[in-house]
């Protein structure tokens, strides 16, 4: 005679299974929606962000703001919009550069002889430069402005300069110049590799 007991001990593990394997399933549709939607990868390409971040390091950037380039009055409604101190990663020729966004639209930038920047007549605190790294300027034949000279970053664009100042080309050369909203691709947040410096990636707080 069956044994009613193993029957029914049978129909719940069975259900038990399927319980999972449905949960397994949405855990996996839920991550790959997150990721393809909010979340892009980077790897740092080079040694113009050191020592804040090294080369073939992997990173994750929050691509939420992109979603927004072409509406800058909603991403700064929303609080979205990419601010002084942050990482990002955008578009550049045949490459994405990982950067320091150093000035934000409507900012007035000025880089001395001695390679002090000053943002709207103040000198900028740069917390997360090494003490006595000085911003050095391109050749002549390659600068995007000269030294004691101030500029205003234009409209729907930033001002950009790589962490290891005299190792980096950003925004102080010509041939980058300002980077257009449109072409920021995210703001790194989180760095995944290698995995003694798993963790994650914040702008410095302000003085």
């Amino acid at each position: 005679m069956p044994n009613p007991f193993i029957h029914e001990a049978s129909k719940s593990e069975s259900r038990l299974f399927g319980e999972v394997v449905q949960a397994l399933a949405v855990a996996l549709i839920f991550n790959i929606v997150v990721y393809f939607l909010f979340i892009i990868p980077s790897q740092v390409d080079g040694p113009s962000m050191m020592p804040n971040l090294l080369d073939k390091e992997l990173l994750f950037a929050n691509k939420t703001p992109s979603w927004f380039s072409g509406s800058p009055a909603t991403i700064k409604q929303l609080g979205w919009d990419y601010q002084r101190g942050d990482i990002v990663i955008f578009d550049f020729l045949n490459m994405v550069l990982v950067k320091r966004v150093i000035g934000v639209p409507g900012d007035r930038i000025m880089i001395n002889n001695d390679g002090d920047v000053y943002l709207n007549g103040t000198l900028l605190y740069e917390p997360f430069l090494p003490a006595g790294l000085t911003t050095l300027f391109p050749q002549a034949s390659e600068r995007a402005f000269e030294p004691g000279q101030e500029f205003t970053v234009p409209e729907d664009k930033f001002f950009v300069m790589g962490d290891h100042r005299d190792n980096s080309k950003d925004s102080r050369f010509s041939e980058v110049g300002f980077i257009p909203r449109t072409k920021i691709k995210g703001v790194v947040f989180f760095r995944f590799y290698p995995l003694d410096k798993i963790g994650t990636i914040s702008r410095p707080a302000a003085k």
